[in-house]
């Protein structure tokens, strides 16, 4: 049986491979995430993030290769905090999911839906009050995925990404 687990900090190569490949195998198709190698995620972020055990992922119970993984922390964009949120909370009492992706092989199998049950444990498990995340506005599937799994679409609102600037996301909150 499929389960989400944290990412041990000697897994860092695991994850950044994991990551590239994620990236390679997207480009160009329906769902091209529109991440850059060296930017987003950058290597810098997801070495601090399997440092801090933030790191989460869902393991092929074939052969270990990482499926689907995402960073789980208490860092929201800039423009979070002008959202009105479902939930109301200090920033402290919440976690916010990034970088959530499942390799193209995995499509379908689950594994996304795991990774978010993991992470919805992981919440709880520490006393937050939500577990909140924005998306692309284009990426329905997620729209889709997010909301069967509980999650209260808040709206469309405009956040700020040093790679990206300032973009229209769609956000969700998962309420704990």
């Amino acid at each position: 049986m499929l389960h989400a687990r944290a990412a041990r900090s000697d897994e860092f190569d695991r994850v950044m491979a994991f990551y590239t490949k994620m990236i390679d195998e997207m480009h160009g198709t329906d769902f091209d995430v529109r991440w850059k190698h060296g930017e987003h995620p950058s290597p810098a972020f997801l070495r601090v993030s399997v440092d801090a055990g933030e790191v989460y992922l869902v393991e092929d119970l074939e052969d270990g290769a990482i499926a689907s993984a995402m960073v789980l922390n208490g860092s929201g964009a800039a423009g979070y905090e002008s959202v009105p949120w479902c939930v109301s909370a200090d920033p402290d009492e919440v976690l916010v999911i990034h970088v959530l992706a499942t390799l193209p092989a995995y499509h379908g199998r689950g594994c996304a839906r795991i990774l978010l049950e993991g992470g919805i444990s992981a919440a709880r498990a520490r006393g937050k009050r939500a577990l909140r995340l924005d998306t692309f506005v284009h990426n329905e599937r997620s729209h889709r995925l997010y909301e069967s799994c509980g999650f209260q679409k808040v709206g469309i609102y405009n956040l700020f990404y040093d790679d990206l600037g300032t973009v229209g996301f769609v956000l969700y909150e998962f309420a704990l």
